[in-house]
């Protein structure tokens, strides 16, 4: 009786350790609340760390960006508003059109509890799987909004086991603790205001964002442009999209869109990549920060100031470029090298070294 009553122990044990469920418990850093009401307000949207920029949009699973690099359709401020006990409700603009999304909960004992997914599926000492995905929103103990993110992407067969698990807090302050500039909406159209409320710059626009370095993103006549905090456009209010990318670095970096044709700009509206690309891609290749560019059928690369590699290959093959049926693996400092090996198992032959020049692109 001792050793089937271990058994049973041993195998609830298991199966519900093996989804990585344990130890994700954290509510210690919540403060106490009654309900909803409690978690209204304002709030600033977003928040650095020290590899990414995360929002509360986010945490909800709205997507606040068209892409991982584009923010031109990114919420500066979220409202949060409880009319039922069980549900709470984010206002939020985006590009001037006001968004509303509800989302049905349960109230615990210091948080409100919003499960996205909750799946969980057991063969005792076979097989088991985890798909959860949930947020619990509160205050923390100075009265910020805190969200805790759990996700589990867990299970296991036999005793192998697979998946990841991880619950991560973020705490975001109200509004009024930005002490920048604030855009505001009156009669319909934006301008901005000082964290005392007084108009700084005149509301003219059909949408305005915040100031990032001193300059701030603005919608006139279903145009985009830049302005600085004296309300002078340091852009011609002409692009079709505007979007801020590469946060994380210093100073901002703009992609901006002319029709089907993406480029970029710094932040004193200098083009930095001209406004001839199909494509500009993904921020990736750590440290070295470069954007994947397509134009017409070819392909490059650009970092934040300038083409690296101008869109001259055909296909990108892991760390091979292809050109002419031939592989090719390339620098940070735009020099092509020949490659010697089989498939991707291909090293460059230094002494083919070749700088690719600009002009090698074809504009058509």
């Amino acid at each position: 009786m001792k050793f089937f009553c271990g058994l049973l122990v041993f195998v609830f044990t298991f199966t519900f350790t093996s989804c990585g469920t344990m130890g994700h418990f954290t509510t210690s850093d919540f403060a106490s609340i009654n309900d909803t009401k409690s978690l209204e307000g304002y709030y600033l949207n977003r928040i650095k760390t020290d590899n990414y920029t995360r929002s509360i949009l986010s945490c909800f699973q709205i997507n606040d960006c068209t892409d991982y690099t584009d923010s031109a359709h990114y919420a500066d401020f979220v409202s949060i508003v409880s009319e039922n006990p069980n549900e709470i409700k984010l206002i939020y603009y985006n590009d001037s059109a006001k968004q509303e999304k509800v989302f049905t909960g349960e109230m615990k004992k210091n948080y409100f509890e919003i499960y996205f997914s909750k799946r969980q599926f057991f063969i005792p000492l076979l097989f088991s799987s985890c798909d959860i995905e949930r947020i619990r929103v509160g205050k923390s103990k100075d009265g910020k909004l805190l969200i805790r993110d759990f996700s589990d992407q867990s299970g296991n067969l036999l005793f192998l086991m697979g998946g990841y698990s991880y619950e991560t807090p973020y705490v975001f302050s109200y509004s009024t603790e930005y002490k920048d500039y604030i855009p505001i909406q009156q009669s319909g159209l934006w301008g901005y205001s000082d964290s005392l409320g007084n108009i700084v710059i005149p509301a003219k626009y059909d949408f305005a964002s915040i100031f990032e370095q001193n300059v701030a993103r603005v919608k006139l006549n279903n145009k985009w442009g830049l302005i600085n905090k004296q309300g002078e456009e340091v852009t011609p209010i002409k692009y079709d999209k505007i979007s801020l990318i590469d946060t994380l670095s210093a100073p901002s970096i703009f992609r901006v869109s002319v029709g089907k044709k993406t480029g970029m700009l710094d932040i004193n509206g200098n083009e930095l990549i001209p406004i001839i690309y199909d494509y500009m891609g993904y921020l990736f290749s750590e440290p070295n920060r470069l954007f994947v560019i397509r134009l017409g059928d070819k392909w490059g690369y650009a970092n934040r100031t300038q083409v690296v590699i101008p869109a001259i290959y055909s296909e990108i093959v892991g760390n091979l470029l292809k050109r002419d049926g031939k592989y090719y693996m390339t620098d940070i400092y735009g020099n092509e090298y020949e490659t010697r090996g089989i498939w991707l198992m291909r090293d460059p032959i230094l002494k083919t070294k070749r700088k690719i020049q600009l002009d090698e692109q074809k504009i058509e």
